[in-house]
Protein backbone atom coordinates (compact mmCIF):
# COMPACT_ATOMS: atom_id res chain seq x y z
CA UNK A 1 0.00 0.00 0.00
CA UNK A 2 1.17 3.53 -0.94
CA UNK A 3 -1.21 6.03 0.78
CA UNK A 4 -1.49 9.48 -0.24
CA UNK A 5 -4.01 11.86 1.56
CA UNK A 6 -4.82 15.10 0.39
CA UNK A 7 -7.24 18.29 1.19
CA UNK A 8 -9.42 19.23 -2.07
CA UNK A 9 -8.49 16.94 -4.54
CA UNK A 10 -9.43 16.93 -8.31
CA UNK A 11 -11.86 13.90 -8.29
CA UNK A 12 -14.39 12.89 -11.25
CA UNK A 13 -17.61 11.39 -10.41
CA UNK A 14 -17.13 7.71 -11.62
CA UNK A 15 -14.32 7.65 -9.38
CA UNK A 16 -16.53 8.66 -6.46
CA UNK A 17 -19.50 6.52 -7.75
CA UNK A 18 -17.77 3.33 -8.10
CA UNK A 19 -16.32 3.82 -4.78
CA UNK A 20 -20.03 4.42 -3.18
CA UNK A 21 -21.11 1.10 -4.86
CA UNK A 22 -17.88 -0.97 -3.20
CA UNK A 23 -19.70 0.10 0.23
CA UNK A 24 -23.58 -0.73 -1.20
CA UNK A 25 -24.09 2.43 -1.54
CA UNK A 26 -26.05 4.09 -4.94
CA UNK A 27 -23.86 5.53 -7.46
CA UNK A 28 -25.27 8.98 -7.44
CA UNK A 29 -23.20 10.03 -10.41
CA UNK A 30 -25.49 12.38 -11.86
CA UNK A 31 -25.33 13.85 -8.36
CA UNK A 32 -22.15 13.94 -7.97
CA UNK A 33 -21.58 15.83 -10.89
CA UNK A 34 -22.72 18.78 -9.19
CA UNK A 35 -21.55 18.06 -5.64
CA UNK A 36 -17.84 17.32 -6.71
CA UNK A 37 -15.58 21.18 -5.86
CA UNK A 38 -18.59 22.41 -4.73
CA UNK A 39 -18.18 21.60 -0.99
CA UNK A 40 -16.28 23.53 1.86
CA UNK A 41 -13.94 20.76 1.78
CA UNK A 42 -13.15 17.30 0.31
CA UNK A 43 -10.47 14.65 2.24
CA UNK A 44 -9.50 12.27 -0.16
CA UNK A 45 -7.37 8.90 0.64
CA UNK A 46 -5.53 7.51 -2.76
CA UNK A 47 -3.74 4.16 -3.21
CA UNK A 48 -1.60 4.95 -6.40
CA UNK A 49 -3.98 6.39 -8.08
CA UNK A 50 -7.11 4.19 -6.90
CA UNK A 51 -9.36 6.13 -4.83
CA UNK A 52 -10.16 4.22 -1.81
CA UNK A 53 -11.20 7.06 0.98
CA UNK A 54 -13.19 10.38 0.73
CA UNK A 55 -15.02 12.63 2.98
CA UNK A 56 -16.89 15.79 2.29
CA UNK A 57 -17.42 19.12 4.43
CA UNK A 58 -20.07 21.31 4.09
CA UNK A 59 -19.98 24.52 6.09
CA UNK A 60 -20.95 28.00 6.45
CA UNK A 61 -17.51 28.97 7.15
CA UNK A 62 -18.15 30.58 10.51
CA UNK A 63 -20.41 28.82 13.14
CA UNK A 64 -21.53 25.29 11.65
CA UNK A 65 -19.55 22.22 10.18
CA UNK A 66 -21.15 19.02 8.29
CA UNK A 67 -19.18 15.94 7.78
CA UNK A 68 -20.73 13.66 5.50
CA UNK A 69 -20.09 10.99 3.22
CA UNK A 70 -16.90 9.36 5.32
CA UNK A 71 -16.80 5.91 2.53
CA UNK A 72 -13.58 3.97 2.25
CA UNK A 73 -13.04 1.00 0.34
CA UNK A 74 -13.90 -2.28 1.87
CA UNK A 75 -10.53 -3.73 1.51
CA UNK A 76 -8.73 -0.80 3.35
CA UNK A 77 -11.49 -0.44 6.16
CA UNK A 78 -10.27 -1.54 9.90
CA UNK A 79 -6.51 0.05 8.66
CA UNK A 80 -6.92 3.39 9.85
CA UNK A 81 -7.85 5.69 6.75
CA UNK A 82 -11.34 6.42 8.02
CA UNK A 83 -9.81 8.04 10.72
CA UNK A 84 -6.92 10.01 8.93
CA UNK A 85 -9.72 11.44 6.94
CA UNK A 86 -11.67 12.25 10.03
CA UNK A 87 -8.33 13.85 11.59
CA UNK A 88 -7.78 15.73 8.26
CA UNK A 89 -10.86 17.52 8.09
CA UNK A 90 -11.21 18.26 12.27
CA UNK A 91 -7.41 19.59 12.05
CA UNK A 92 -8.36 21.76 9.00
CA UNK A 93 -12.11 23.32 10.60
CA UNK A 94 -10.37 23.39 13.92
CA UNK A 95 -7.55 25.90 11.84
CA UNK A 96 -10.42 27.82 10.21
CA UNK A 97 -12.15 28.04 13.74
CA UNK A 98 -15.56 26.73 12.86
CA UNK A 99 -17.11 26.54 15.85
CA UNK A 100 -19.39 23.18 15.52
CA UNK A 101 -18.83 20.28 13.32
CA UNK A 102 -21.37 17.61 13.28
CA UNK A 103 -21.71 14.26 11.63
CA UNK A 104 -24.80 11.60 10.98
CA UNK A 105 -23.40 8.62 11.49
CA UNK A 106 -25.29 4.12 11.50
CA UNK A 107 -25.22 3.61 15.11
CA UNK A 108 -22.21 0.24 13.97
CA UNK A 109 -19.93 3.33 13.75
CA UNK A 110 -20.21 5.07 16.71
CA UNK A 111 -16.71 4.07 18.32
CA UNK A 112 -15.36 5.51 15.15
CA UNK A 113 -16.69 8.82 15.52
CA UNK A 114 -16.05 8.94 19.56
CA UNK A 115 -12.38 7.91 18.97
CA UNK A 116 -11.93 10.88 16.43
CA UNK A 117 -12.86 13.29 19.35
CA UNK A 118 -16.97 13.47 18.29
CA UNK A 119 -19.74 13.62 22.05
CA UNK A 120 -22.39 11.22 20.78
CA UNK A 121 -25.33 12.83 21.06
CA UNK A 122 -29.11 12.00 19.57
CA UNK A 123 -30.63 13.11 16.34
CA UNK A 124 -32.82 12.81 14.04
CA UNK A 125 -33.08 12.89 9.32
CA UNK A 126 -35.50 12.62 7.14
CA UNK A 127 -34.67 10.81 3.87
CA UNK A 128 -36.75 12.38 1.10
CA UNK A 129 -35.53 10.09 -1.41
CA UNK A 130 -36.39 6.80 0.33
CA UNK A 131 -39.69 7.35 -1.15
CA UNK A 132 -38.79 8.23 -4.71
Amino acid sequence: MNLQYVQDPELDALSVAALRTKVGWDARKDKLEKIIGSTYMTAACFDGNSLVGIVDVISDGVDDAFIRNLVVDPEYQRKGVGQKLLAIVIDRLKTDQIKTVNVLFEAELTDLYRKAGFRIVKGGIIDNEEGF
